[in-house]
């Protein structure tokens, strides 16, 4: 059965959207891009918070972050307790698999499993394919799945064809498969032909479908409903 993930940005907003129904919560700041990384403080408090038995994921910003003389800062101790972890392609450099695999080595592969961003906009993004992150992400065991996402917030997920033929090649692999882009209530049926694991959300979880105002509990229990009936919604093309 599918998952609901919600992405937060504090403690408080991450034991509301658990008691709500939220299976996952990731920890990330919206102002700062799709995948804006937060405080590893905040990290460290929404896992004290929840306590260990729900899993927590965090985002680290763009791979191009990483890639420079002054990198973020993220103490050992920030590390433990948390899932899954996660940096995105966009703006990538042809020598993009080999920053990646060096940025994921001097962050420890021994840490929290690593999380593949495929932008579906990747050309607007400048990051590489679906197909060339499918293809990179099976090169390692240090990473765990797939999450197909969209760059641009102001362009929501389309599902097509090809996205539907590149899922299935995920699920192939035995990799677990998110979807997130700007889902809501009404566009989260339609990713049922893509059987995803985890449904990541933000915007929809939060007052006005604002990705910058507050979770409210009254939404994430409604996607949570939705996200959970997705294995029983038929697809046409299975």
């Amino acid at each position: 059965m599918a998952q609901l993930l919600v992405s937060v940005r504090s403690a408080a907003e991450a034991a509301l959207a658990h008691r709500a129904g939220a299976s996952i919560i990731d920890v990330k700041e919206p102002d700062a891009g799709p995948l804006g990384m937060s405080s590893w403080r905040d990290w460290i408090a929404v896992r004290q918070g929840l306590g260990g038995s729900v899993p927590v994921s965090v985002a680290l910003g763009e791979l191009s972050d990483w890639i420079g003389p002054s990198p973020p800062a993220v103490p050992p101790h920030a590390w433990p307790g948390l899932a899954f972890r996660k940096v995105g392609l966009a703006g990538s450099s042809p020598r993009w698999r080999a920053e990646w695999a060096e940025v994921r080595e001097q962050l420890g592969d021994a840490g929290p499993a690593w999380i593949a961003v495929a932008y579906a906009d990747w050309k607007s993004a400048g990051a590489p394919s679906p197909d060339e992150v499918l293809e990179a992400a099976t090169e390692s065991d240090a990473i765990s799945g797939l999450l197909l996402d969209t760059w641009s917030k102001a362009c929501p997920l389309r599902i097509d064809p090809e996205l539907v033929a590149w899922s299935r090649r995920v699920r192939a692999t035995g990799k677990r498969l998110a979807v997130a882009g700007g889902l809501d209530a009404a566009a989260i049926p339609g990713v049922a032909c893509l059987r995803p694991d985890i449904v990541a959300v933000r915007g929809a979880a939060c007052g006005g479908g604002d990705r910058r105002s507050f979770v409210e509990p009254e939404r994430v229990a409604k996607l949570a409903m939705l996200v959970r009936r997705l294995e029983l919604t038929p697809c046409r093309d299975d």
